[in-house]
């Protein structure tokens, strides 16, 4: 018994190769590359090497790095080491890199349309390459926004979850002010619809036309003349 467990253990290491490892030149080339990387600049961050089968040659110069298929140097990457001097050859890295970071997070439900205040979220630490892309990580990236979709207490803030404050809402009246060459006028309307700073909104005027114009300010809307 004690033969045939040995004679299978050698037929099954046999046919199962060793995992073979970066080499050190390697490796400090892709930690090279991840330093410098913008993506990961400022962030902590910390690599989850997957194994490889295949080797990777001494290289006179350290080998070049290429991120493949991906602008952020987060989460899972494929990586191609490539070393043009000597023995020329290329090879795919595979790895995981963790980002430790902060991010905001909902302290309680928030309507579709609100403007945050600070009691309206809170910092919240987490490993960031798991939590997918635009999250906000600085409260100056939601001055002048509105949430677009109502979120729920502990939800990640996104920056695809805001749009530009309005400054114009349906039914409001409105101070319209039409300009052209060498005059200018007031009047006085009802916005037809939201608009945010610099967007395009239709108001129906006191004597009951409909005219465009672009909010400007809030509760303003100037209408240039040709």
């Amino acid at each position: 018994m004690r033969t045939l467990l040995s004679i299978f253990c050698l037929m099954f290491c046999l046919a199962s190769p060793a995992q073979a490892a970066l080499s050190v030149q390697a490796e400090d080339a892709v930690k090279q590359f991840l330093d410098q990387h913008p993506s990961l600049e400022g962030r902590e961050f910390s690599i989850q090497w997957e194994p490889s089968k295949l080797e990777f040659p001494a290289c006179t110069k350290n080998p070049s790095v290429e991120l493949l298929r991906k602008d952020k140097a987060w989460g899972k990457l494929l990586l191609n080491l490539r070393c043009d001097t000597g023995r020329v050859w290329a090879r795919p890295v595979s790895l995981y890199v963790v980002v430790k970071g902060r991010y905001l997070a909902a302290t309680r439900p928030l309507k579709s349309g609100q403007v945050l205040t600070p009691s309206d979220w809170k910092w919240v630490d987490g490993d960031l390459s798991k939590m997918g892309d635009s999250l906000v990580d600085s409260p100056e990236l939601l001055k002048n926004m509105e949430l677009s979709r109502a979120q729920q207490a502990g939800n990640a803030l996104r920056l695809n979850d805001f749009r530009p404050m309005s400054v114009i809402k349906s039914g409001d009246q409105v101070r319209v002010a039409i300009v052209g060459r060498g005059f200018g006028i007031d009047a006085s309307g009802q916005a037809l619809a939201d608009a945010a700073l610099g967007a395009s909104v239709k108001v129906r005027i006191s004597d009951g036309k409909i005219i465009q114009g672009t909010a400007v300010l809030q509760g303003v809307v100037e209408v240039v003349m040709e």
